[in-house]
C-alpha cells in the first residue's frame, strides 16, 4: 500500500498543495517544511519519511522540475539544476562550462556556468560536449553532475575509469568519442569491443582509435560484428584505424549490412603498405557493388575519399 501511495505522489506531485489544502487533516498532523532564509512554512499531507524519500530519489528530471516549482524546499535541501546541455569547449569564446539558454540545446552555449565551489549539481538532459586538450576535464566535471541523461555526446581527448564512463553514458544514443581513453580497474585500456558492449542502447557511433592501437585486439572485429545492436546502427564512423584491425572481416560485415552508413578513415602513419593494398582492392569492389538505395561506404586515406572521386560528395556515388 505504501508503494502505491509513493508512486501516486511521484506521478501527481503538482497536486500536492491542492490535496493538502483540501484535506481535513490539521496542520499539527501534516509535515512542515521550511525554505532557507525564509520564515514561510509550507505543509504537506504526507509523512516526513515519504517526503525525504522523494527528495533524495527524484525519478526523472521532468518530475524534479515539477517538484522544485511546487515547493522551494526541495531545491533548498537538494540543489539540483536541470539544464539541456553542458558544453566545455576551450576553443569557444566562453572559456569553461556553459549551456544553452533555450529550453532545448541549440548548440549556442550563451549561458556560462561557474562550477568552482558551486553549491549545486547539474542534471543534463540532452547533450554533453567536452572539447579540451587537458584530458582530465571530465574528472573535474563529474563530481558536479548529479545525473547525465544526454542522448548525444562528444568527448575529445578525455580519460575515464570504467565507472566514470558508465556514469555519463547510460542514455547516450549517438556518441562521438575522439581520442578518448577508458581504463579498467587494473588501469588497462579498455578495447573498442568492450566499449560497444557497455553501450547496448546506442544507435550509431563515431570513434577515433588511439594512436598506439591498444584499444584494438585480435578479436575486436570478430566480436563487434556478432553484436546484434551493432547490426542495427544507422551510422558507423571509424578513424585512425590501425593495422591490427581485421579489415577482411569488417569489409564482409559492411557488405552484409548495406543499410548502415559506414565511414572509415586511414592515415599514412598508422597503416602498412600491405594493409593499404588490401583496402584499395576492397574499394574497387565497392565501385561495382549493387547498393540499391543505400549509401556506399566512404573510405578515406587522409582527406581523399577513395570510393567517390569528388572527395566524398554524394553526387559521386553511382549505383549500378
Amino acid at each position: 500500500m505504501l508503494r502505491v501511495q509513493i508512486h501516486f505522489l511521484l506521478q501527481n506531485i503538482m497536486d500536492i498543495n491542492e490535496q493538502a489544502a483540501a484535506s481535513a487533516i490539521p496542520n499539527r498532523r501534516k509535515t512542515p517544511v521550511f525554505v532557507h532564509g525564509s520564515s514561510q512554512r509550507q505543509y504537506f499531507a504526507f509523512p516526513k519519511f515519504m517526503m525525504d524519500y522523494i527528495l533524495k530519489n527524484p525519478k526523472s528530471w521532468k518530475l524534479w522540475k515539477k517538484l522544485i516549482q511546487s515547493c522551494k524546499w526541495f531545491f533548498d535541501k537538494n540543489p539540483i539544476v536541470v539544464i539541456p546541455c553542458l558544453h566545455f569547449v576551450n576553443f569557444h569564446k566562453i572559456n569553461g562550462s556553459s549551456t544553452c539558454s533555450t529550453q532545448h540545446c541549440n548548440y549556442v552555449p550563451d549561458r556560462p556556468i561557474e562550477l568552482i565551489n558551486a553549491p549545486f549539481k547539474l542534471w543534463i538532459t540532452e547533450l554533453l560536449e567536452i572539447v579540451d586538450g587537458g584530458g582530465a576535464t571530465a574528472k573535474y566535471l563529474i563530481p558536479r553532475i548529479y545525473k547525465c541523461d544526454a542522448e548525444n555526446m562528444y568527448l575529445l581527448n578525455q580519460l575515464f575509469t570504467v565507472d566514470e564512463f558508465a556514469f555519463l553514458t547510460p542514455k547516450v544514443l549517438d556518441p562521438i568519442f575522439y581520442a578518448t581513453r577508458i581504463f579498467d580497474k587494473n588501469k588497462k585500456l579498455v578495447s573498442f569491443e568492450k566499449i560497444l558492449e557497455s553501450l547496448p542502447q546506442i544507435q550509431a557511433i563515431d570513434y577515433y582509435f588511439n594512436r598506439d592501437g591498444l584499444d584494438v585486439t585480435p578479436d575486436t572485429v570478430k566480436k563487434i560484428v556478432e553484436m546484434e545492436h551493432v547490426k542495427k546502427f544507422y551510422r558507423t564512423a571509424l578513424q585512425n584505424i590501425s593495422p591490427n584491425f581485421d579489415f577482411d572481416a569488417f569489409s564482409n560485415f559492411m557488405l552484409e549490412n548495406k543499410q548502415i552508413s559506414f565511414v572509415l578513415a586511414f592515415y599514412e602513419e598508422t597503416i602498412t603498405e600491405e594493409y593499404r593494398v588490401k583496402v584499395k582492392a576492397f574499394v574497387e569492389k565497392l565501385k561495382t557493388e549493387d547498393y540499391g538505395n543505400h549509401r556506399r561506404p566512404e573510405i578515406y586515406f587522409g582527406d581523399i575519399n577513395l570510393v567517390n572521386d569528388n572527395n566524398g560528395g554524394e553526387d559521386g556515388i553511382i549505383n549500378p
